[in-house]
């Protein structure tokens, strides 16, 4: 079995340091060999397309379209995913849900302690936790913060690769006043749950427009996932499977394709209502993760049982080479 995550690497030319029809086809051409080899496909879809770096071309479409076509199984996080991906391919699509970031036992630290202790109060603090790139467009975030919002604060945590980026979102927040402080640096795993348990609402913006289109069709949203799961009301898109996550929970959705100023404005004054104000967020229930990830686990050991014969194929006989498909993305 071989079970594909993130594409993108897997199709990048080293040599010409981009993403290259020769490669994509190379790739392809790997996959059906492995295939006619009696090699099981799986591809656990993330994203239909890359999200970081260059803009999204017509390579990126073929191999999308090639995989979703060579894939004996396709596993996807949300049930509205599965059945956008049972329209675009014949394979066994399989829903298997959704996790965040687990709890942690050690206490905050070092800038961490520092942010937390600036979140807490008695105006409602926001978090936009991640790395900040374009799909997310932080930099117009923050000023349509400003633009809809009084009071509360904007607290974002992550570091962004993009110069260009950088420096707009830079300027926002010097013209911020103090309502805007960002922390342009990789937070721990294990240290993420100490600031959402003192976040009042994550903003989690995610662009439609463009290249991310298809954000509208398949999207793992995992920065709506943790929040979720560490029960911090959420502030994103409508999107198809940020509806479905934070269903029955306290959200504020915009529609998608528009800015988030109409959801930042209901939530800050629903945070501000008398008896919300100060209302101590440090004393919410532990992450749900650790449960969801184990039956995660347990989905993928099932499935391996499922697909993997007495007898494991031979790679040489399709002239295959052993590829690690699994690839680190950004936390989102």
């Amino acid at each position: 079995m071989l079970n594909l995550h993130r594409l993108k690497r897997l199709y990048h030319d080293a040599s010409q340091g981009a993403r290259t029809p020769r490669a994509a086809a190379e790739l392809l051409a790997r996959l059906a060999g492995l295939r006619r080899a009696g090699w099981r496909v799986v591809w656990t879809v993330h994203n239909l397309k890359p999200i970081d770096g260059d803009a999204v071309t017509d390579t990126d479409d073929t191999v999308t379209r090639g995989v979703l076509d060579l894939a004996d199984i396709v596993l996807c996080h949300t049930h509205t995913d599965s059945t956008w991906l049972r329209s675009r391919t014949s394979a066994d699509v399989r829903m298997v849900g959704w996790a965040g970031l687990d709890d942690s036992e050690l206490p905050p630290s070092g800038a961490v302690a520092t942010l937390v202790d600036h979140m807490r109060g008695e105006l409602p603090a926001f978090l936009l936790l991640g790395h900040i790139t374009g799909y997310k467009d932080v930099p117009a975030t923050a000023a349509t913060f400003l633009a809809h919002t009084s009071r509360a604060r904007l607290v974002i945590v992550g570091a962004s690769r993009d110069p260009a980026i950088s420096a707009d979102l830079g300027r926002v927040v010097a013209n911020a006043g103090g309502r805007v402080i960002w922390s342009p640096h990789r937070v721990p795993p294990e240290q993420v749950g100490h600031l959402y348990a003192a976040a009042d609402a994550a903003v989690c913006p995610y662009r439609t427009d463009g290249d991310y289109g298809f954000f509208a069709e398949v999207l793992h949203p995992s920065s709506v996932t943790t929040a979720t799961c560490y029960q911090v009301p959420v502030i994103a898109p409508d999107l198809p499977a940020i509806e479905e996550i934070t269903r029955g929970r306290h959200r504020w959705l915009a529609p998608a394709g528009s800015d988030l100023g109409p959801a930042l404005a209901a939530a800050e004054a629903a945070l501000l209502a008398p008896g919300q104000a100060g209302t101590p967020t440090a004393h919410r229930p532990p992450s749900a993760s650790a449960h969801r990830w184990r039956r995660i686990g347990q989905i993928y050991h099932t499935l391996a049982e499922e697909l993997l014969p007495q007898e494991p194929p031979d790679p040489a006989a399709s002239g295959a080479q052993h590829t690690n498909t699994r690839q680190e993305e950004p936390r989102r």
